[in-house]
């Protein structure tokens, strides 16, 4: 899901990790990876990794950077104790005000 505000271009997310819909077992790192790139320039990204299952934050990395492109590389090990519906929020930060465009990426945990 993306979300923008009509009067700013979209952000272009590029992630090839994780992969929607992908089952991770116990103590599998999942990486994430990706690009966000837009025709103005970006002042960073925040991402949080929610556990829907149990509705807790498991991971939240940001990083501020004034640029038109950003590469984002960070990685969760999985530790869930249970069967758990993941949703991975990466927020392109598109102002100082803290206006920014979204886009959501859901996969499961196994906790075993």
């Amino acid at each position: 899901m993306m979300m923008s505000c009509p009067s700013h271009p979209p952000v272009d997310f590029q992630f090839t990790n994780p992969e929607a819909g992908k089952i991770y077992g116990k103590g599998d790192t999942v990486f994430v990876a990706g690009m966000l790139q837009w025709e103005k320039e970006l002042h960073g990204y925040e991402m949080t990794l929610t556990n829907t299952s149990t509705d807790s934050v498991v991971f939240s990395a940001h990083g501020h950077e004034d640029t038109k492109m950003l590469n984002i590389s960070q990685m969760w090990i999985n530790n869930v104790a249970g069967h758990s519906n993941m949703k991975l929020t990466i927020d392109a930060v598109t102002d100082h005000e803290g206006a920014k465009q979204s886009q959501d990426i859901h996969f499961h945990c196994h906790p075993m």
